[in-house]
Protein backbone atom coordinates (compact mmCIF):
# COMPACT_ATOMS: atom_id res chain seq x y z
CA UNK A 1 0.00 0.00 0.00
CA UNK A 2 1.46 3.36 -0.98
CA UNK A 3 1.29 6.67 0.92
CA UNK A 4 -1.56 7.99 -1.22
CA UNK A 5 -3.71 4.97 -0.36
CA UNK A 6 -2.90 5.39 3.33
CA UNK A 7 -3.83 9.08 3.13
CA UNK A 8 -7.18 8.18 1.55
CA UNK A 9 -7.89 5.55 4.23
CA UNK A 10 -7.04 8.02 6.99
CA UNK A 11 -9.23 10.69 5.37
CA UNK A 12 -12.15 8.26 5.16
CA UNK A 13 -11.68 7.41 8.84
CA UNK A 14 -11.69 11.10 9.82
CA UNK A 15 -14.77 11.82 7.70
CA UNK A 16 -16.68 8.94 9.32
CA UNK A 17 -15.70 10.29 12.76
CA UNK A 18 -17.14 13.70 11.82
CA UNK A 19 -20.42 12.09 10.74
CA UNK A 20 -20.64 10.16 14.03
CA UNK A 21 -19.83 13.29 16.04
CA UNK A 22 -22.65 15.16 14.30
CA UNK A 23 -25.22 12.49 15.26
CA UNK A 24 -23.94 12.17 18.80
CA UNK A 25 -24.14 15.93 19.24
CA UNK A 26 -27.76 16.02 18.11
CA UNK A 27 -28.80 13.21 20.43
CA UNK A 28 -26.95 14.72 23.41
CA UNK A 29 -28.27 18.23 22.56
CA UNK A 30 -24.67 19.42 22.45
CA UNK A 31 -24.50 22.46 20.15
CA UNK A 32 -20.72 22.70 20.22
CA UNK A 33 -20.31 19.06 19.28
CA UNK A 34 -22.71 19.40 16.33
CA UNK A 35 -21.05 22.63 15.17
CA UNK A 36 -17.65 20.89 15.33
CA UNK A 37 -18.73 18.78 12.34
CA UNK A 38 -19.04 21.88 10.13
CA UNK A 39 -16.60 24.49 8.91
CA UNK A 40 -17.51 27.95 10.20
CA UNK A 41 -18.79 29.04 6.76
CA UNK A 42 -20.53 25.74 5.92
CA UNK A 43 -23.88 25.75 4.14
CA UNK A 44 -26.70 23.39 5.13
CA UNK A 45 -29.74 22.78 2.91
CA UNK A 46 -32.68 20.84 4.33
CA UNK A 47 -35.26 22.22 1.95
CA UNK A 48 -37.30 24.03 4.59
CA UNK A 49 -34.17 25.42 6.28
CA UNK A 50 -31.25 26.67 4.20
CA UNK A 51 -28.26 28.70 5.26
CA UNK A 52 -25.19 28.80 7.44
CA UNK A 53 -24.76 25.46 9.21
CA UNK A 54 -23.78 26.99 12.55
CA UNK A 55 -26.97 29.09 12.47
CA UNK A 56 -28.93 25.89 11.73
CA UNK A 57 -27.39 24.20 14.78
CA UNK A 58 -28.37 27.15 17.00
CA UNK A 59 -31.97 26.68 15.77
CA UNK A 60 -32.28 22.90 15.76
CA UNK A 61 -30.87 21.98 19.18
CA UNK A 62 -33.49 24.02 21.11
CA UNK A 63 -36.22 22.58 18.86
CA UNK A 64 -35.06 19.04 19.61
CA UNK A 65 -34.85 19.85 23.33
CA UNK A 66 -38.29 21.49 23.55
CA UNK A 67 -40.25 19.29 21.13
CA UNK A 68 -38.95 15.77 21.71
CA UNK A 69 -38.44 13.55 24.72
CA UNK A 70 -35.64 11.77 22.91
CA UNK A 71 -33.92 11.32 19.56
CA UNK A 72 -31.72 8.67 18.00
CA UNK A 73 -29.76 9.45 14.84
CA UNK A 74 -28.17 6.44 13.14
CA UNK A 75 -25.80 6.22 10.19
CA UNK A 76 -25.72 3.43 7.67
CA UNK A 77 -23.51 3.04 4.63
CA UNK A 78 -21.33 5.88 3.40
CA UNK A 79 -19.79 6.29 -0.01
CA UNK A 80 -16.71 8.50 0.23
CA UNK A 81 -14.73 9.77 -2.75
CA UNK A 82 -11.59 11.63 -1.65
CA UNK A 83 -9.95 13.98 -4.14
CA UNK A 84 -7.07 15.84 -2.54
CA UNK A 85 -8.42 18.23 0.07
CA UNK A 86 -12.06 17.68 -0.93
CA UNK A 87 -14.36 14.70 -0.63
CA UNK A 88 -17.83 13.87 -1.86
CA UNK A 89 -19.82 11.84 0.65
CA UNK A 90 -23.25 10.19 0.53
CA UNK A 91 -24.44 8.71 3.83
CA UNK A 92 -27.68 6.87 4.46
CA UNK A 93 -29.25 7.85 7.77
CA UNK A 94 -32.29 7.17 9.92
CA UNK A 95 -33.48 9.46 12.69
CA UNK A 96 -36.05 8.60 15.33
CA UNK A 97 -37.77 11.36 17.31
CA UNK A 98 -39.97 10.49 20.29
CA UNK A 99 -42.54 12.85 21.76
CA UNK A 100 -45.85 13.12 23.50
CA UNK A 101 -48.45 15.51 22.14
CA UNK A 102 -52.05 15.84 23.27
CA UNK A 103 -51.67 12.70 25.39
CA UNK A 104 -50.52 10.62 22.41
CA UNK A 105 -47.03 9.12 22.43
CA UNK A 106 -45.49 9.11 18.98
CA UNK A 107 -42.32 8.08 17.21
CA UNK A 108 -41.43 10.04 14.11
CA UNK A 109 -39.00 8.33 11.77
CA UNK A 110 -36.95 10.00 9.06
CA UNK A 111 -34.99 7.96 6.53
CA UNK A 112 -32.81 9.78 4.08
CA UNK A 113 -29.33 10.69 2.98
CA UNK A 114 -26.74 13.29 3.82
CA UNK A 115 -25.06 14.52 0.65
CA UNK A 116 -21.90 16.26 1.81
CA UNK A 117 -18.92 18.06 0.41
CA UNK A 118 -16.14 17.75 2.94
CA UNK A 119 -13.06 19.94 2.85
CA UNK A 120 -9.71 19.48 4.53
CA UNK A 121 -8.66 22.82 6.01
CA UNK A 122 -5.63 23.25 8.22
CA UNK A 123 -5.40 19.46 8.50
CA UNK A 124 -9.02 18.95 9.64
CA UNK A 125 -11.85 17.40 7.65
CA UNK A 126 -15.27 19.01 8.17
CA UNK A 127 -18.48 19.48 6.23
CA UNK A 128 -18.40 22.48 3.89
CA UNK A 129 -21.78 21.91 2.27
CA UNK A 130 -24.64 19.56 3.14
CA UNK A 131 -27.90 18.72 1.39
CA UNK A 132 -30.31 16.47 3.28
CA UNK A 133 -32.55 14.26 1.14
CA UNK A 134 -35.74 12.69 2.48
CA UNK A 135 -36.31 9.18 1.15
CA UNK A 136 -39.31 8.61 3.43
CA UNK A 137 -40.79 9.69 6.74
CA UNK A 138 -43.48 8.28 8.97
CA UNK A 139 -45.04 8.84 12.36
CA UNK A 140 -46.53 6.11 14.56
CA UNK A 141 -48.28 5.97 17.88
CA UNK A 142 -46.30 4.06 20.48
CA UNK A 143 -48.48 1.19 21.72
CA UNK A 144 -46.21 0.07 24.57
CA UNK A 145 -45.48 2.29 27.54
CA UNK A 146 -41.77 3.14 27.09
CA UNK A 147 -41.17 2.62 30.82
CA UNK A 148 -42.21 -1.02 30.41
CA UNK A 149 -39.97 -1.49 27.39
CA UNK A 150 -37.01 0.09 29.19
CA UNK A 151 -37.35 -1.73 32.49
CA UNK A 152 -33.95 -2.78 33.79
CA UNK A 153 -31.86 -0.77 31.30
CA UNK A 154 -29.54 2.08 32.28
CA UNK A 155 -31.15 5.39 31.35
CA UNK A 156 -29.84 7.57 28.55
CA UNK A 157 -29.37 11.30 29.18
CA UNK A 158 -29.72 14.10 26.64
CA UNK A 159 -26.88 16.27 27.97
CA UNK A 160 -23.35 16.11 29.36
CA UNK A 161 -24.52 13.93 32.28
CA UNK A 162 -24.84 11.02 29.83
CA UNK A 163 -22.38 8.27 30.76
CA UNK A 164 -20.76 8.53 27.30
CA UNK A 165 -19.09 11.78 28.41
CA UNK A 166 -17.11 9.76 30.95
CA UNK A 167 -15.28 7.96 28.14
CA UNK A 168 -15.47 10.57 25.37
CA UNK A 169 -14.24 13.90 26.78
CA UNK A 170 -14.77 16.85 24.46
CA UNK A 171 -12.13 19.28 25.64
CA UNK A 172 -9.00 19.48 27.71
CA UNK A 173 -5.89 17.29 27.71
CA UNK A 174 -7.88 14.04 27.53
CA UNK A 175 -10.02 15.07 24.55
CA UNK A 176 -9.87 12.87 21.47
CA UNK A 177 -8.14 14.45 18.51
CA UNK A 178 -9.88 14.96 15.21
Amino acid sequence: MDQNQLDILWSEREIRAVLQRYCRGLDRLDEELVKSAYHEDAYDDRGVIRGNAHDFVKQIVPILRDTYTGTLHTLHGSTIEVDGDRAGVETYCTAYHYRESDGIKRVEQFAGRYIDRFELREGVWKIARRVVLNDFSLAQEVPLDPAEAQAGFNPSRRDATDVSYQVLPLSGPDAPTV
